[in-house]
């Protein structure tokens, strides 16, 4: 998706030690800013509720770099890879439906009305599969600029 770099006010071990502050401030069942920090190595996101990670929101992969003597959170908002492996799960029930439907068999005559049945039901799941990949894709409004405005918070200090 986008590519995106955060000035940082310090050196990168305390824009890290920051961002950390601001994960573990957050109280286990409120909304705000998670994810881990790994060496250099950034993945956050935003979290609605304590029960689930944000799967399908956005998340942030990055890297702390120095640049012209500065420390910048530099890297992009995507999908996660086990999001994007999902696609072809919620998929499957719609080729499916719709190869059942579409393709000619001398097996069993089928009625008509089970054939559109089946293309309408195999169409739906996959208008569902592809929505739910395209509001991911593309973020809910304002999802970026939220973790965004997080990130800013946390590696720069007033």
């Amino acid at each position: 998706m986008r590519h995106v770099t955060f000035p940082c006010s310090g050196n990168a071990q305390e824009a890290r030690a920051r961002i950390e502050a601001t994960i573990d401030r957050r109280p286990w069942n409120a909304a705000g800013l998670d994810g881990w920090v790994r060496g250099d190595a950034v993945v956050l996101y935003y979290r609605d509720a304590a029960k689930y990670r944000a799967l399908f929101r956005p998340t942030f992969i990055g890297r702390f770099r120095e640049r012209d003597g500065k420390t910048v959170l530099d890297g992009r908002f995507g999908m996660t890879l086990f999001a994007r492996v999902l696609l072809p799960v919620w998929l499957a029930p719609a080729i499916v439906c719709l190869v059942i439907a579409l393709a000619p068999t001398s097996l069993q005559p089928r009625s008509a009305a089970l054939r559109i049945v089946l293309a309408l039901l195999g169409v739906l799941l996959g208008a569902l599969a592809f929505g739910r990949f395209a509001l991911e894709w593309w973020g809910r409004p304002g999802d970026v600029e939220a973790v965004s405005q997080a990130i800013r918070a946390s590696v720069q200090t007033h």
